[in-house]
């Protein structure tokens, strides 16, 4: 019997790898199957990859289906099977953890589904896939069997994480992509009733010495960026601590993408972040809501209060890139709360800031739960929330441009110090903006970044003029635009070019001295500056004249 098998990775760019095709294979070729992984985005061309894989005339296609994906798998399998009608397919992956009746009727190019983990499943299903009955009987299993629907649950998990081959060894050799994935756990104790990593079994690791093998083999390779998939690094604080010293001390020069619950920070952990040197560590941190009803409606642990103490801890180490979830749309939740979540994050002062409109995930507790929430959502990906039971389609059309502006305005360094001001100086200051910004605000693509400097300037002018408020946030806003070196002749203020020597008076406000500045303009704001550059941009000095 042919054993030639085809793994469709389908990733989000070509940055990304398919963790979940890596972690397979052995399994598969331990079988006895040949393997051939094909690895496209999700933007390429339908017709190459057709070809690619059918000149493999494989047996099996397998591929694990995500949200973001899951488009171009079907268009692909739906061509590829009226070529190849005798070849099966194999779907996994988050999409499959809900009702998967409906899919597999819909689209019959899916030969069967495994929901949950692969590992033993997709080995079992290779060594039944002409036996339709006997398929019936493997846990995760669904599928049509002689025309009737055959659903097994949940696949079963592997208990000790350290049994799955290591897939490193095998595909590091020339990796150039920027970063790697690594798991070292599954599963996540906070059992958030919107994500699928709370949908399955208990949570699991990797040991230690299994960690910090990978982890070598990474380094070794020249590899820049470990991103860990694990939900929540520091779930259980002695063995995360143990990690982070090591990936900070005995790493370098790698660096670190971790997801962090702040519920359960440490102040021992903090010291050993802060400890690091700055761009080790990039943190991402879930706070999804901070409304104590919404948190306890979801099931996610620790309260508001150590949540956001946690948060501000990180917030105060500016070495460490601290990036925030914010979610609308999840059960209890208002508009009002969200301006001000968002407003109480930007004054915290993370890197950046997240926010996204709920997804109702396949297999979520969320998703059952729907008609108790009065939750109303997409039936296709990215299933994202239309209407709750205290939000109106109005209300999260508005949470979308809301999160359109904090992309754009506060997640941007040369606007980021200007928004945190505005917000302290303006109580309802992102209320105003996405007003101001009218259709801009919910516009597919952003505003090129002068002209985010200009809608500025014609907001603080237009509101209350002549302030001393407002004054105050223009100057800083026309300071950002001379700093950045946007037009000093033509912009949103004045400056005039300065044609003598930088006055020994002149006191220094950032940048380094320079002898021989190629231009310096002189700007008139809430003080009398010199922007000093070198090249076109940013100013490399910027001096104060004294009065």
């Amino acid at each position: 019997m042919d054993r030639s098998l085809v793994f469709l990775s389908v990733t989000a760019s070509y940055s990304h790898t398919n963790l979940a095709a890596w972690t397979l294979r052995a399994g598969v070729e331990a079988a006895g199957w040949q393997w051939h992984e094909i690895e496209v985005t999700q933007n390429e061309s339908l017709s190459i990859t057709l070809n690619r894989v059918a000149r493999l005339n494989p047996r099996v296609v397998a591929a694990t289906f995500y949200l973001f994906n899951r488009p171009f798998l079907l268009s692909f399998l739906g061509r590829f099977k009226r070529l190849f009608p005798d070849c099966r397919v194999l779907g996994g992956g988050p999409e499959f953890l809900g009702d998967n009746r409906a899919f597999l009727e819909r689209y019959p190019e899916v030969d069967a589904v495994i929901r949950g983990e692969g590992e033993k499943a997709f080995g079992q299903w290779l060594q039944l896939m002409d036996q339709p009955k006997r398929q019936a009987g493997i846990p995760g299993f669904c599928g049509l069997v002689n025309r009737r629907y055959v659903d097994n649950g949940m696949a079963e998990g592997v208990e000790c994480l350290d049994d799955i081959p290591s897939p490193y060894p095998a595909r590091l050799a020339g990796f150039c992509k920027p970063f790697v994935l690594l798991e070292t756990s599954r599963g996540c104790s906070n059992r958030c009733a919107f994500c699928t990593s709370g949908v399955g079994g208990k949570v699991r690791f990797f040991s230690l010495e299994r960690v910090c093998r990978d982890v070598e083999l990474i380094r070794a390779q020249g590899v820049p960026e470990v991103r860990l998939v694990d939900r929540t690094f520091n779930a259980q604080p002695a063995r995360s601590m143990a990690l982070l010293r090591f990936f900070r001390d005995e790493c370098k020069p790698l660096r670190f993408h971790l997801e962090i619950d702040p519920a359960r920070l440490t102040l021992d952990f903090i010291a050993e972040l802060a400890a690091a040197e700055p761009g080790r560590f990039h943190l991402e941190v879930g706070i999804q809501s901070l409304n104590p009803d919404v948190i306890r409606a979801i099931g996610r642990q620790g309260t508001v209060r150590r949540a956001l103490a946690g948060l501000a801890r990180l917030c105060a180490h500016r070495q460490l890139a601290t990036h925030v979830d914010l979610i609308a749309g999840l059960p209890g939740g208002t508009l009002a709360d969200l301006f001000k979540e968002l407003r109480t994050l930007v004054l915290l002062g993370p890197a950046e800031i997240q926010l996204e409109l709920l997804k109702l995930l396949p297999g979520t507790r969320l998703a059952e739960e729907k008609d108790q929430w009065q939750i109303v959502a997409a039936p296709e990906p990215p299933y994202e929330v239309l209407r709750i039971a205290t939000m109106t389609m109005a209300d999260l059309e508005t949470a979308r441009g809301l999160s359109n502006l904090a992309d754009w305005f506060y997640n941007v360094p040369e606007l980021q110090a200007l928004m945190v001001m505005a917000t302290r100086r303006i109580p309802e200051y992102w209320q105003e903006l996405i007003m101001f910004g009218g259709n801009m605000a919910f516009a597919m693509a952003a505003p090129s970044l002068e002209n985010r400097f200009r809608l500025l300037d014609d907001f603080f002018r237009d509101r209350n003029a002549g302030s001393d408020r407002d004054l105050l946030l223009r100057h800083a806003l026309h300071y950002a635009w001379l700093k950045h070196g946007f037009s000093a002749q033509h912009g949103i203020c004045r400056a005039s070019p300065w044609k003598g020597k930088i006055p020994e008076s002149a006191v220094l406000v950032e940048g380094a001295a320079i002898m021989r500045p190629a231009r310096v303009f002189r700007a008139d704001l809430d003080r009398n500056y010199l922007f000093a550059y070198v090249r076109e941009r940013p100013a490399a000095a910027v001096y104060c004249l004294e009065a």
